[in-house]
C-alpha cells in the first residue's frame, strides 16, 4: 500500500505550538513506563482509541458526480488492472459509473471496511495535551491522579517524530472526499486532526506517522532523544512516588520533577 504520507505531515515550523506539552500516563503500568525507561513514544492505531470516529470518517465515494465517478474509476482501474490499456482502463470506469457501484451498500461494506482497516495497520497517532492540570484527564488517563505526566519539549519531540499539530474540534466532522477529487493532504489533515467538540476537554496536540507497511507494536513504540524531555509531575494520589523519580534519574537524567498538588 505505497503512498506518499511523508508529505502529510505538519511542519512543526509552520505552526504555533506551546513550549512544552504533556503526556498523562500510569506509574505501574510497565507499557506506559517504556516512555520513561526506553525514552520512546507509543504511536497508536486509531482501532486502540476510545472516540469510534477518531481519524474514522468515512469517505463519501456516494456523494460523487458522475464526472467524479469516473476519475476516480480510473483510478481503481490502474492500481487493480496495470496490465490495461488507456482504452481498457476508460471502459471499465466508464461501466463502474453507469452501474453505479460507488453508491451501492455493498461497495460500502467491502471496500471500505478494506480501506478503513489498511489505514489502520499502518497510521500512528501519539496524543498529547498543552494542559498539565486538566482534571478530567489526570482521572481518565493517569490512574485518577495516581500516575503521572510527562511534560515534553515540544519543538525537540516535533522535530524528531516529523513534526505536529492542534486538534481542531468541530460540531460536525468534515466531508472527505475521495481523491483526486479532494487532495489526499487535505483528507489526510481533515481525517487525522478534527474531532467532535466533546472531546475538546481533551485539548489534544497530536503527532502522526504512516507506515508503509502493516506496523507492529515494535515498530509503533518510536526511540527520542533524552532532550526532548522537560519535566514529570507527580498525581497527587501516587503511591510510588520514589520508585518513579529513581527510575527518571537513572534514565532520563536531572530534570524537574513536581507534584501535581503544588504544581496545578
Amino acid at each position: 500500500m505505497k503512498d506518499n504520507y511523508e508529505k502529510k505531515i505538519i511542519d512543526f515550523n509552520e505552526i504555533e505550538v506551546p513550549e512544552i506539552i504533556y503526556k498523562y500516563r500510569s506509574s505501574e503500568n510497565e507499557n506506559h513506563l517504556r516512555f520513561i525507561k526506553n525514552k520512546e513514544v507509543f504511536m497508536a492505531a486509531p482501532s486502540m482509541f476510545e472516540d469510534p470516529k477518531d481519524c474514522k470518517i468515512t469517505t463519501r465515494y456516494d456523494l460523487m458526480t458522475n464526472e467524479e465517478a469516473f476519475r476516480f474509476g480510473m483510478k481503481l482501474s490502474k492500481i487493480a488492472n496495470p496490465h490495461f490499456t488507456e482504452f481498457q482502463h476508460i471502459n471499465d470506469s466508464g461501466k463502474w459509473v453507469n452501474q453505479g457501484i460507488y453508491k451501492k451498500p455493498e461497495f460500502y461494506s467491502g471496500y471500505i471496511q478494506f480501506v478503513n482497516e489498511e489505514y489502520d495497520k499502518r497510521r500512528g497517532i501519539l496524543s498529547l495535551t498543552a494542559k498539565p492540570c486538566l482534571d478530567e484527564m489526570w482521572e481518565k488517563y493517569a490512574d485518577n491522579s495516581s500516575g503521572i505526566c510527562i511534560g515534553y519539549n515540544t519543538k525537540i519531540l516535533f522535530k524528531h517524530l516529523g513534526g505536529g499539530g492542534d486538534v481542531a474540534y468541530v460540531d460536525d466532522l468534515p466531508l472527505i472526499m475521495p481523491a483526486p477529487i479532494m487532495d489526499d493532504i487535505e483528507a489526510f489533515h481533515k481525517t487525522v486532526y478534527f474531532k467532535e467538540k466533546k472531546w475538546e476537554f481533551e485539548q489534544e496536540y497530536r503527532a502522526s506517522k504512516f507506515f508503509q507497511n502493516p506496523a507492529s507494536i515494535k515498530d509503533r513504540q518510536i526511540p527520542i532523544p533524552k532532550e526532548a524531555f522537560n519535566r514529570i509531575i507527580l498525581g497527587k494520589n501516587i503511591k510510588n512516588a520514589e520508585h518513579i523519580k529513581e527510575i527518571v534519574k537513572t534514565y532520563i537524567g536531572d530534570i524537574p520533577i513536581y507534584e501535581q498538588k503544588n504544581f496545578c
